[in-house]
């Protein structure tokens, strides 16, 4: 689910900055990934409670200021104009969400894990 999340986003967000055309439709797109993931950590919460007493750790941190850092000022700074630069932006934002969903997942359930224990 992080890789298909994340190919969607990082392939929107680069042609939302791109394309002018494109914007309707990609703000949909993000909208509903957005409802997507709200609805999973709902469902997820709501069958493992030991998730939302959860603390975050360091890794935690980390990998969501990534997420933000890919989000925001990746954006502003780089802003591709020819097809092989879109596609170059389109990839590293993909493989960078795609790493980053799955690492703060991965770090939410392992801190669920330990509290959970103790």
């Amino acid at each position: 689910m992080s890789a298909i999340l994340g190919v969607l986003i990082g392939v929107t967000m680069t042609l939302i900055r791109t394309q002018r055309n494109f914007f309707i439709l990609g703000a949909g797109i993000l909208a509903g990934v957005i409802l997507v993931l709200g609805l999973r950590t709902i469902y997820r919460r709501s069958r493992y409670p030991q998730m939302a007493q959860a603390k975050t750790s360091w890794v935690y941190g980390l990998w969501t200021v990534l997420l933000l850092v890919l989000a925001g000022p990746v954006q502003l700074i780089y802003v591709a104009d020819e097809l092989d630069e879109i596609a170059i932006k389109s990839l590293v934002l993909s493989l960078g969400f795609t790493l980053g969903f799955h690492e703060v997942d991965r770090a939410i359930v392992d801190s669920s894990k330990k509290s959970f224990k103790a």
